[in-house]
């Protein structure tokens, strides 16, 4: 049998999601929906007509999802040609390119928002570094890069951070908020996907999450020493760059 690597395990998984065609994209953006409704949606511009990319769009659920929000200028960049031909499906402009050398490519301050979801724990250290220096460089006054990643701050981390094999490290919010001030990003902020994944039910599953939370975090102080930011195994990240 010939041997396999971690690339071929990233092309591999439009497949092994069960994602084949424009439906299969429609049907995990709408199982996601809710959770860029509350984390993102607030943090995008506001002008339906500004220019977003999605940098790894993979197989393209999140530009459909900014399609059906009515955004008309989402644009994916991907370097597995199999994810690429699923987001092209979605109407979006798309780029079959590693997202650091699109980047590299851009004229500076050309994008109001760049969305990287389960992109930065497939990067190597500098990689990253590289990644926020350039997407600084392309961000408007105003702008924001937006990322999903490995929740840090989380004991539960490895729920997320270990599911492939293509992951390689991830950060804390205090490590992010020192690496987005080291890049000249305005401000930096977070929120823990926990509450915001909870889709059905909310008048009673939130304060039961919330009352655990409660229970957890002072068993965790008491056990440790240690407070812990947030639960969810996903993190999401907003850094600004500041306005004229």
């Amino acid at each position: 049998m010939t041997a396999r690597g971690p690339d071929d395990y990233y092309h591999f998984q439009a497949t092994a999601r069960g994602v084949h065609s424009l439906d299969d994209v429609r049907r995990i953006a709408e199982s996601k929906a809710h959770i860029y409704d509350r984390i993102v949606a607030p943090w995008l511009p506001a002008e339906r007509t500004a220019p977003i990319a999605e940098l790894a769009c993979g197989h393209g659920s999140f530009l459909w999802w900014l399609k059906e929000r009515g955004f008309t200028q989402g644009t994916g960049i991907d370097a597995s040609p199999e994810q690429i031909a699923l987001a092209r499906q979605t109407g979006a402009q798309t780029h079959e390119q590693d997202v650091l050398a699109w980047l590299r490519a851009q004229p500076a301050a050309s994008w109001r928002a760049l969305v990287g979801i389960d992109l930065v724990e497939h990067l190597p250290k500098d990689a990253f570094l590289v990644l926020l220096a350039e997407a600084k460089r392309v961000l408007a006054p105003g702008g924001a890069l937006i990322l999903r990643l490995p929740n840090g701050d989380s004991p539960l981390v490895g729920m997320n951070l270990f599911n492939d094999v293509t992951h390689v490290w991830t950060y804390t919010s205090n490590c992010l908020e020192t690496l987005a001030a080291m890049h000249g990003f305005a401000a930096a902020s977070f929120v823990d996907e926990a509450e915001s994944a909870i889709r059905d039910r909310r008048w009673f599953k939130l304060p039961l999450h919330r009352a655990c939370k409660t229970v957890l975090n002072f068993l965790f102080r008491a056990a440790s020493y240690e407070r812990v930011r947030g639960w969810s195994p996903h993190l999401w990240a907003r850094f600004t760059t500041a306005s004229l």
